[in-house]
Formats: C-alpha cells, sequence, structure tokens
C-alpha cells in the first residue's frame, strides 16, 4: 500500500527550510522534484526531508528553536538500543531528548493503563508549525516500534494544537489511536502491557535504521496488540522456521480456535488475516534487508516468495523502492 503525505506537511517542511534562509528551489531540485509540489507519495517526500535535513545540517528540519545537528539521531538510536525492554527504550528516548534542551521538555509517566511519553513547549521557544511535534512523534514511536520487532499499538495520541487539515492521515500516522487536539501538551499513550516487550535491535542495527530515517517512519503500519499480535507472531514464526506463509486455517489451530472463531474475533477488532500477513512479510522483508547481507535472491525465499521478481514487484509496491534501492538508503 502506497503512502501519501499530505501537502500540509510537504509546506511545513519547506517553510522550515525558508526560515533558516535556504533556498526552497534548490532544495526541491536536490530532491529531484518539480518546483511546485502538492502531497508527496512516500519515498518522494523522504528524498524532500533529507535534502532539507542535509541543507540545513539540521535533523529537525528547521521547525525547533536550534537546529538538531545531523547524526544526532543515530546516537539517539544507539543508545535507546541498549535498553531491555520497550519501557526501558522511552525512558533511555526521553532523557536523551530533553538533554537537547531544545523547543520541548520531554517526560514519562505512568497512567492507569498506559505509559505517557509527553512533549511539552518551552515558553518563548520556536515551534514554527504542526509538523515540529507530528515529525517527533511519528519518528520516536516508529522507531520505539521497530526496536521491538515492529510490534505495539497505542493507547492514544494527543496534541497541544487544533485539529489540522490534514489529521484524517493522523490514523495511519498513529496507527488508528484515539486522538485528542487542543491539549496542554503532546505526546504518545503506549499500553504498559507492551512495555515489557524486548529490544531484539543491536546498536549496527539500530544506527543504521537512524541513517535511513524518514524512510521506515512512513511504511505502512497497523496497530498490532491483543489477539491481532498473536496472529502475526504465528505468521512470524511459519514463516521464519518453514519459509511459508501459513493460511487462517494453520494459524487458528496453532491459537487453537476455530477457522471461524478467528476470523470472527479479527474483524471485531477492524483486523483483516490477510492484512496481517502481508505486513508480517513486508517487514521481515525489511528487517532483512537492513540487518543481513543476504542477496535480494535469498531474502525472496526467506519471506515466502517463489521468484525474487515476484518479491521485487512487492517491494516496490510497499515502500516505492526496490530492495536494493532500499539498502543504499541513507544520508
Amino acid at each position: 500500500m502506497a503512502v501519501t503525505i499530505p501537502a500540509t506537511i510537504v509546506a511545513n517542511i519547506l517553510e522550515g527550510a525558508v526560515a533558516r534562509g535556504a533556498d526552497p528551489a534548490a532544495i526541491l531540485a536536490r530532491a529531484g522534484l518539480p518546483g511546485i509540489v502538492g502531497a508527496l507519495e512516500a519515498p518522494d517526500f523522504v528524498r524532500l526531508v533529507r535534502a532539507v535535513t542535509l541543507a540545513l545540517d539540521d535533523e529537525l528540519a528547521g521547525l525547533q528553536d536550534r537546529a538538531q545537528r545531523v547524526g544526532t539521531h543515530a546516537i539517539m538510536a544507539a543508545h535507546v538500543s541498549h535498553a531491555d525492554t520497550l519501557g526501558a527504550a522511552y525512558g533511555r528516548a526521553t532523557g536523551f531528548m530533553d538533554l537537547m534542551d531544545n523547543s520541548f521538555r520531554f517526560s514519562l509517566r505512568e497512567s492507569g493503563a498506559s505509559l505517557l511519553f509527553e512533549m511539552t513547549r518551552i515558553p518563548g521557544r520556536t515551534v514554527l508549525n504542526t509538523t515540529a511535534v507530528e515529525m517527533v512523534l511519528v519518528l520516536v514511536g516508529r522507531m520505539l516500534a521497530w526496536m521491538v520487532g515492529n510490534r505495539g499499538a497505542l493507547n492514544g495520541a494527543w496534541f497541544e494544537h487544533a485539529a489540522p487539515g490534514h489529521a484524517s492521515a493522523y490514523r495511519a500516522m498513529f496507527q488508528r489511536a484515539p486522538m485528542q487536539f487542543g491539549q496542554s501538551s503532546s505526546g504518545l499513550a503506549i499500553p504498559r502491557a507492551l512495555t515489557r516487550l524486548p529490544v531484539l535491535r543491536n546498536e549496527e542495527q539500530a544506527t543504521a535504521y537512524a541513517r535511513r530515517t524518514p524512510l521506515d517512519a512512513f511504511l505502512p503500519q497497523d496497530a498490532s496488540a491483543g489477539l491481532p499480535l498473536e496472529v502475526a507472531v504465528a505468521v512470524e514464526t511459519c514463516l521464519s522456521v518453514e519459509g511459508r506463509l501459513p493460511d487462517m486455517v494453520h494459524v487458528a489451530a496453532t491459537l487453537q480456535m476455530a477457522p471461524h472463531t478467528l476470523r470472527r474475533r479479527l474483524k471485531a477488532d477492524g483486523v483483516d488475516y490477510s492484512d496481517i500477513r502481508k505486513q508480517v512479510r513486508r517487514d521481515m522483508a525489511v528487517r532483512l534487508l537492513a540487518t543481513t547481507g543476504d542477496s535480494v535472491e535469498a531474502i525472496a525465499a526467506q519471506t515466502g516468495f517463489s521468484e525474487a521478481s515476484a518479491f521485487i514487484r512487492a517491494f516496490r509496491s510497499w515502500t516505492g523502492l526496490t530492495p536494493r534501492a532500499y539498502r543504499k538508503s541513507e544520508l
């Protein structure tokens, strides 16, 4: 499924560049984009963000009070990778980001069934537009979900700004979580039950992920918790061990329930079994490309494709890139 970034977010990124005195025409040329842009597909948006980042030497794209120099995100990713669990990873990320003392204070606290990751504006500091908040929450939430194998969901997300014109895009950006606007701060509510998930990525893998930012952050991602998470684990286990995608009958038997019961319960959660299979397959392919030196042909076989050409077509439909181009996609 292709991802389209709303025109407002694209304009907000360019606004940051202009605010720092950069030439927008030169940036668009560097990104290989036409002089007038609106909504962008994810790969084009990634090129734009990278062009802005490199032109400004600022991973925050000119949207906050001070520049965050290129390489800072990779240092944070390496630091976070040494946590044992998702909860500890959020703790490390929060402490690291708060040390930056830029436009926001960052904090972490428990509330009911959630662990709250919160960002509060520092009075008098520049926050250029809503994307200054959106990008931080998307990048942090996606990176930490990736740290535990792209598993997990959100209990909620809240924002200090009023609902923007592109608020409909937030459903995909924030995993279909319930949302609130016009709050005193912004943040993510992470289910406490998921905070015990183990961190699976090592420092080398985390640094490589950060260099690809924001590509991985804008791949499609569905929320996965409860029964959908159990199904995803069963699919991934079968794919890893046997190299094949199991059908619903196989997974239902693994979970000790009837296929019609599994179908009914997934439907009640608003999830389709075929979508879970596709996401597990895609996530495994992305992980193998990012963390191994296996050939495209070998990865195609490991992810259940009978031919490399079919895998390449599928991967392009997921990311807008070929597997080889994805491997090279770093700053």
